[in-house]
């Protein structure tokens, strides 16, 4: 069966990150993790889906007892760097040894060793195409780490919008909105856009490209969460007004988009079946 005849298959992967850490001083602020973590199993759990968590090796090593509530629910862990550190800034070397690190981290929380990856900010681009090489050496089955589009921070425009082999990697770039390339179903995007927009992309995205992939984070649902200045913007007040925008609509439009026929799956489910390429 080709991707374009393939279930509506909803890959939303939570990426599992303390975004206080990314900041100076930044453990002044409440640890809010665990807490947004559980609202996310809570809505899973109600509508019997499972996913995958792409967590970064410092939260395994402060919430062990979380990633076994998330394994131990049925979710997979897979990896977002040990600490959160952008593709560009690291080597294969160095990037062999983050991943090491992550690694042990994992093993410590007593969780599976992941099979997935994904690049924070999703910083993996042509340039730094080498990755794959790296990531399928240390075992890795498939990545998620590329916006296909062109983009300010990160984005590798010429990928395409399907899944496809890279190396021994299975690449499972971003959804965008046709045209405009904006990732629809993840972060900021999901939560600026109205729902039945993305309703309409998600539709029209499986019917002919294949699985919905996005992403949500802790804070993205957080209605408590000190006001602090988020990394990675440049220090724009308009972006970190937009970092705090619309966080009460994510879960209700994760709840549309479940309600709307979408299948959520584990991206290694989804990787491992039949119907990935």
């Amino acid at each position: 069966m080709s991707i374009a005849q393939s279930p509506q298959t909803l890959l939303l992967g939570v990426d599992l990150e303390d975004v206080r850490l990314q900041v100076p001083n930044g453990e002044r602020y409440t640890d809010r993790v665990p807490a947004m973590t559980r609202e996310y199993l809570a809505l899973f759990r109600r509508f019997g889906a499972t996913t995958t968590f792409f967590t970064v090796g410092e939260v395994a090593r402060r919430h062990p007892a979380l990633l076994r509530e998330i394994a131990d629910s049925g979710h997979e862990i897979a990896c977002h760097t040990n600490t959160h550190s952008t593709i560009d800034r690291l080597t294969p070397a160095s990037l062999r040894e983050d991943l090491q690190r992550a690694h042990e981290a994992f093993e410590d929380a007593g969780v599976p060793r992941p099979v997935g990856f994904r690049a924070p900010t999703l910083s993996l681009t042509e340039k730094t195409s080498w990755a794959y090489e790296v990531l399928g050496e240390m075992g890795y089955e498939y990545s998620s780490s590329v916006l296909p589009a062109h983009n300010p921070l990160f984005g590798w425009a010429a990928f395409g919008k399907r899944p496809r082999r890279q190396s021994s990697v299975v690449e499972l770039p971003v959804s965008v909105l046709p045209r405009v390339g904006l990732p629809f179903a993840a972060g900021t995007y999901l939560r600026a856009l109205p729902t039945p927009l993305i309703v309409l992309a998600a539709r029209l995205h499986a019917r002919h490209l294949g699985p919905v992939v996005g992403y949500v984070h802790p804070y993205d649902i957080d209605l408590e969460q000190e006001r602090f200045m988020h990394p990675g913007i440049n220090d724009s007040r308009f972006y970190n007004w937009l970092m705090y925008h619309n966080r009460d609509t994510v879960l209700v439009k994760l709840e549309a988009l479940l309600n709307a026929g979408f299948e959520m799956k584990k991206y290694s489910t989804f990787v491992r079946s039949d119907l990935c390429l």
